[in-house]
């Protein structure tokens, strides 16, 4: 496990502790190398933006695909020792086609919420509340000021408040929930490539309503044709009674997927492992969805 000094985690894992931030340059590329040759390691699993993937590692990769903090890259490995791991088929496909990636390479892992939403009592909701509208980038923030004119017609005199995704300090669980807590209607705006939906799902979960872009890939398969789309609200502009139905009706549909499940990604990960023959991989979960 390679974290962050300040990073809390349990699990039966040899802990390595770094203050160093990833990067695309050559020194964090030939620090990595270091890393995996001194961690004695022969099977790297990390989380990367596709922008930030740095030049391949000899070990077997698993790589973890983030959305990009720029703009999409021109290149990335096709060796055979990589592989990645997508939250939807469309970024599959997407891999595929643009990077000519092997589909035997690309792995499909269906995204889920932090463990925590399976540790916390449910929070009251205040009465009062605020249209939240969660802004990725600057395509997504290019539809912002006529969303805020239609929802001011919608719903008149509920104040908006928009949050930028890139401000992470506003995002860890107990601030999340007291925001959410707080939230009449959650707007999630970003449709970015291999975004993992981990704020509109545990929204879900609460039982906030919760509008996603119909171009958001894993959302949309998870929720296919969906009355929380939000080319869907704008024509059918329902009101907080069917809004709140609406939610009730895509969290059961979550649920049945396991999407909610505690060891949901947990156990998809594990078979992954397995399947890649890592000796030191986890046992065989005995129950669960992904089995």
């Amino acid at each position: 496990m390679l974290s962050h000094p300040n990073q809390s985690f349990n699990g039966q894992l040899k802990r390595f502790d770094t203050k160093r931030k990833i990067s695309c340059s050559l020194f964090y590329w030939l620090w990595e190398k270091q890393f995996a040759r001194h961690a004695n390691i022969s099977y790297f699993h990390r989380f990367r933006s596709i922008d930030h993937l740095n030049p391949s590692l000899t070990i077997p990769t698993l790589t973890t695909l983030l959305p990009s903090k720029g703009r999409l890259p021109f290149f990335i490995s096709r060796k055979p020792n990589q592989q990645y791991v997508v939250p939807s088929t469309q970024d599959g496909k997407l891999l595929e086609k643009c990077y000519h990636i092997a589909s035997e390479q690309i792995h499909i892992v269906k995204p889920g919420t932090r463990r925590y939403v399976q540790f916390m009592d449910p929070f009251k909701h205040s009465g009062h509340g605020n249209i939240l509208f969660l802004v990725a980038d600057k395509k997504s923030a290019k539809k912002l000021k006529p969303l805020k004119k239609v929802f001011s017609k919608v719903y008149a005199n509920i104040p908006q408040k928009v949050m930028w995704l890139k401000d992470s300090t506003q995002l860890s669980p107990t601030l999340w929930m007291k925001l959410l807590q707080n939230t009449k209607v959650c707007v999630y705006l970003t449709s970015q490539p291999f975004d993992w939906a981990t704020l509109p799902l545990e929204a879900l979960f609460w039982n906030v309503p919760t509008l996603f872009s119909e171009n958001h890939s894993a959302m949309n398969e998870l929720l296919p044709q969906s009355p929380l789309r939000l080319s869907q609200f704008l024509l059918d502009q329902p009101d907080f009674e069917k809004l709140n139905h609406f939610t009730r009706k895509a969290k059961e549909q979550l649920e049945g997927k396991g999407v909610f499940h505690p060891l949901n990604m947990a156990e998809q990960y594990a078979n992954l492992y397995r399947a890649s023959g890592t000796p030191s991989g986890p046992a065989p979960i005995e129950t669960g969805c992904c089995n």
